[in-house]
């Protein structure tokens, strides 16, 4: 076991998975699903054992994972400009184009799921847009429409009031965009430098953006849209968000450093594998899987304490 430097949390498993592994999701049956870049694969691991229990096969450059409790997987793929959608069961029910044609490098797209409007959203940094995916048609369908927004990155759906936040490393900003109006509302919230992550605590109406230019997380008051900041080292990368509010950082140096709501402060600094990047938290085990890029590994990261 690894502990943190403070000594309240941590790693109770490291999980080998395939090469450059960088995005994480969770769904509701106790899967870890883990986007191998390197591989061209996704990793399910099952939380009750910390194994890998399967292996899918997906585009060139898997770069973000969603899921939906009763719709299933989405993979974005940047090497093919692509989102790969699978069952419950894991099997392969469509490959969606979303056009523009196969990017000379990898695209960086990522996507985020909304289970009542039965949509996922993927911002395409090359296209300059946000598409849209009909997830509860079956196949699921590539909408016509988009949304356009110059250079987004990273992207996030408030389920409550579902408006998609989008961050614009290149601007500084994040986009807001109100999916339930006609024509859909957008207005832009200035952050940190080159905000990348994104998640969102929808009991506090709470969004959190990782400045990955500078050493700061950006905190959105959904209810107000202000905006406040939080100082936790330099890099920052991902986000997830846990049961309580808890917010959980990865950062280069191969730490997750975890932040108290309350006392908008860092609390913890955990280390797990080499270059930490995408990460997410699972309910049933109680823990945060954090994707390591460098070493082809998942650290679990054990929320009741070492």
């Amino acid at each position: 076991m690894k502990a943190s430097k403070t000594g309240k949390l941590a790693v109770v498993a490291t999980i080998p998975v395939g090469v450059k592994p960088i995005s994480v999701a969770v769904d509701v049956h106790d899967n870890v699903f883990v986007t191998n870049s390197g591989a061209n694969t996704v990793s399910v691991i099952k939380s009750v054992t910390n194994t890998v229990s399967a292996t899918l096969n997906v585009g060139f450059n898997p770069e973000s994972v969603a899921t939906d409790p009763q719709f299933g997987v989405y993979v974005a793929n940047g090497g093919t400009h692509t989102v790969s959608a699978f069952d419950r069961f894991h099997a392969l029910v469509a490959t969606i184009d979303l056009g523009g044609g196969a990017p000379l490098s990898p695209d960086r797209l990522r996507l985020a799921v909304d289970h009542l409007m039965g949509r996922a959203y993927v911002a395409n940094r090359s296209l300059g847009r946000v598409s849209i995916i009909k997830i509860s048609s079956n196949p699921p369908l590539l909408f016509p429409d988009f949304f356009e927004v110059k250079d987004p990155l990273g992207v996030a759906v408030d389920p409550v009031s579902h408006r998609v936040f989008v961050t614009r490393p290149d601007h500084n900003k994040v986009s807001v965009i109100d999916a339930t109006t006609t024509p859909p509302g957008v207005k832009n919230i200035p952050v940190g430098e080159r905000p990348t992550g994104i998640a969102i605590d929808p009991q506090k109406r709470r969004v959190y953006v990782a400045n990955s230019g500078f050493k700061t997380v950006s905190v959105i008051d959904m209810t107000t849209d202000g905006v406040t900041t939080i100082d936790v080292g330099a890099s920052p990368t991902g986000l997830a968000v846990d049961a309580h509010g808890g917010v959980y950082v990865t950062h280069p140096d191969g730490l997750v450093r975890v932040i108290d709501p309350g006392s908008a402060s860092v609390i913890d600094r955990i280390p797990v594998g080499s270059r930490p990047q995408g990460l997410a938290f699972e309910p049933h085990s109680n823990r945060v899987y954090v994707a390591n890029l460098g070493n082809g590994t998942v650290s679990a990261i054990d929320l009741a304490g070492g």
